[in-house]
């Protein structure tokens, strides 16, 4: 069978996967953040993610991101990523970066269903950063699987001064053939961390399972 509809993705960080060609997607974060999708081909896709306008400033969040698949064989696939942010609001006008990484995905089986994954990526100009991943996602059945994330932002520079932090999360992910659905808890890490309580709704689309003409 076809991979869930969230595979390209553990909690909030990507895996290496990526969905076959023609293929549309979204995911709805908690309402609030929202993302859509297209795959190029069966090994590139493009995503773009973003907030709605919030508060009187009207501040708006987007973000571009094409992942490509460099390597899929055995039980190892390795994809490379390159995004640019923007964040725009009143005060401040536009503000933009890019940024370029990598995520490795070790298969658990061979059809993937279980996976460790490992990713990075750091900023290309302004203040310099790091972005870490670790994640699984362990399947006990068709349907269902659970989630495990860490996240960390590391500063590369003194420019960047204080900046990191860092996200343990974990969850339960409910699967269909062209829904799902993610149950998950974060735990900001910190002496003052919050734990907070994320609810993801994903979509794809038929093409995914369109057999390629003779």
């Amino acid at each position: 069978p076809a991979e869930d509809p969230q595979a390209d993705r553990g909690v909030l960080a990507p895996t290496a996967y990526t969905h076959p060609k023609g293929t549309f997607y979204f995911s709805d974060y908690e309402v609030a953040l929202l993302q859509i999708g297209y795959a190029i081909t069966d090994d590139t896709q493009l995503s773009l993610t973003g907030l709605p306008p919030l508060g009187e400033e009207r501040v708006v969040f987007l973000d571009l991101t094409l992942k490509t698949m460099l390597h899929r064989g055995g039980l190892v696939r390795v994809a490379a990523l390159g995004s640019t942010s923007g964040l725009a609001a009143k005060e401040i006008g536009v503000l933009g970066v890019g940024r370029v990484g990598g995520v490795v995905q070790l298969c658990l089986e061979r059809t993937c269903g279980s996976s460790v994954s490992l990713g990075s990526d750091i900023t290309l100009a302004g203040i310099l950063l790091m972005a870490n991943s670790a994640g699984g996602i362990f399947r006990v059945s068709r349907t269902v699987s659970f989630l495990a994330e860490l996240d960390t932002l590391v500063p590369l520079g003194k420019d960047a001064g204080q900046i990191n932090g860092g996200i343990a999360a974990g969850g339960l992910r409910l699967s269909g053939t062209i829904w799902g659905r993610d149950l998950s808890l974060l735990r900001v890490l910190g002496s003052d961390g919050a734990t907070l309580p994320l609810i993801t709704l994903s979509y794809r689309s038929t093409a995914a399972f369109t057999p390629a003409a003779p």
